[in-house]
């Protein structure tokens, strides 16, 4: 096991997060003038929109990761064990302090000190835990030794999506309770 592939996941896991940050930013700044423009339309709009761009960004940061560590010849495995200790470390950040998990998700006050609630935070680096690994293992096949194939490209994307739907409807259920 070589210790490079291990931090380059670290590496990369820090700055896909902030490429995606700086691209949702980028995309609140950008939508502002039609946010005045169509101000009759529900919030929920907006939201859709936003939770896309930053699920756009976030896939695409993570191709072009996993693609250079498929091109410097690393192995899949140590990549996504870099990224998950990553993520493993952020979740434990909630946790440290004893608070139940269930008690984080429900915490929607949005009163702290962040942009966002901490419950969405939790709840997003949650399905990062889940989703990650199997994102980056269909990226890894799609990815040619001569290119990408396309078409494979977009079906991952579906297959991201498709997850990320089922993940969202199980924590709606999880909260109902």
């Amino acid at each position: 096991m070589k210790s490079s592939s291990c931090l380059y996941g670290v590496v990369v896991h820090g700055a896909v997060f902030l490429f995606t940050g700086a691209c949702l930013i980028a995309a609140m700044a950008a939508s502002l003038p039609f946010v005045f423009l169509l101000d009759r339309l529900p919030d929920v709009v907006f939201t859709a929109g936003a939770i896309l761009m930053l699920l756009c960004s976030y896939a695409y940061a993570w191709f072009l990761a996993v693609r250079f560590a498929y091109n410097r010849n690393m192995r899949l495995f140590e990549l996504q064990l870099g990224s998950f200790v990553l993520l493993a470390i952020m979740i434990s950040m909630f946790l440290i302090d004893g608070s139940s998990v269930t008690d984080i998700v429900r915490n929607w006050d949005d009163e702290s000190c962040a942009f966002v609630p901490p419950a969405f935070m939790f709840l997003c680096f949650s399905y990062a835990l889940v989703l990650l690994p199997v994102y980056q293992s269909k990226l890894w096949h799609v990815i040619l030794p001569s290119g990408v194939r396309l078409k494979g490209l977009f079906l991952v994307f579906g297959d991201l999506a498709l997850l990320m739907l089922v993940l969202i409807g199980v924590t709606l259920l999880f909260l109902s309770f």
